[in-house]
């Protein structure tokens, strides 16, 4: 599977359809559509579509409101036969697409292939998806400090200050960068977890990207930032 594709969507852990959880919801449809396999994060921080407020995951009572990330990796022509499941299911949110290529994969074993069971219509915008956008990738330490604040943070309410699409932090379990290239941070050892990689995602149209990159710059003094073109494949425009 060297030639493959990334569909990537956003959604609110808080969103019901059918009596389950939305992002329970896309992960049986992608079993249903023979995706092989799919993932689910949940963010540190962010805001998305439907609540426009920064959600944390210290508070227990914006719990419904974070964004969880489900990410497939599978062949093309699966994830065209996913899109219209996804784009029947979510309401409020946003899916990206983009070729990806795949350097190791272990396929699962199985006397007879994965069929669709479930049937939806596909909408019209699967076959000319918006791309027109962009995303910007930035790994920072979780200590950084930008005026005061954590970085990650004050990035989330700067994008959404200059009202960009919607942003997600994911926290990561362990790693090391630029700051602590010399020790590995770990989640759960005290001393070391104070400087875990956080990865902030901003998605939005590219001229909106344009403009906000600079103060990104600026903001970001020990970290990364990649910018790349993405196919959204399903988008519920802030009403």
């Amino acid at each position: 599977m060297k030639n493959a594709e990334q569909l990537t969507i956003y959604v609110a852990e808080g969103d019901f359809v059918q009596g389950k959880p939305l992002y329970r919801a896309l992960m049986d449809a992608a079993r249903q559509a023979g995706i092989a396999g799919i993932t689910v994060m949940r963010t540190a921080v962010g805001y998305g579509q439907r609540y426009r407020s920064i959600s944390v995951d210290w508070m227990m009572e914006l719990a419904p409101q974070m964004i969880m990330v489900l990410i497939a990796i599978d062949q093309p022509e699966a994830i065209v036969r996913y899109v219209p499941c996804v784009q029947a299911l979510v309401e409020y949110g946003l899916a990206v697409k983009e070729p990806v290529t795949v350097v190791h994969h272990a396929p699962v074993l199985s006397d007879k292939p994965a069929q669709p069971t479930q049937q939806f219509t596909p909408f019209t915008d699967q076959e000319n998806p918006m791309t027109d956008f962009e995303r910007l990738t930035i790994y920072v330490g979780e200590s950084e400090q930008w005026q005061g604040k954590p970085v990650h943070l004050a990035l989330v309410e700067e994008a959404r200050r200059h009202g960009l699409v919607g942003a997600t932090v994911v926290r990561g379990v362990t790693g090391y960068g630029k700051h602590n290239h010399e020790r590995i941070t770990f989640l759960g050892i005290v001393e070391l977890s104070s400087d875990l990689p956080m990865v902030i995602t901003v998605i939005d149209r590219t001229d909106k990207i344009e403009q906000f990159l600079p103060l990104v710059q600026d903001m970001v003094g020990g970290g990364i930032v990649v910018r790349d073109a993405i196919n959204v494949v399903h988008h519920t425009p802030v009403k």
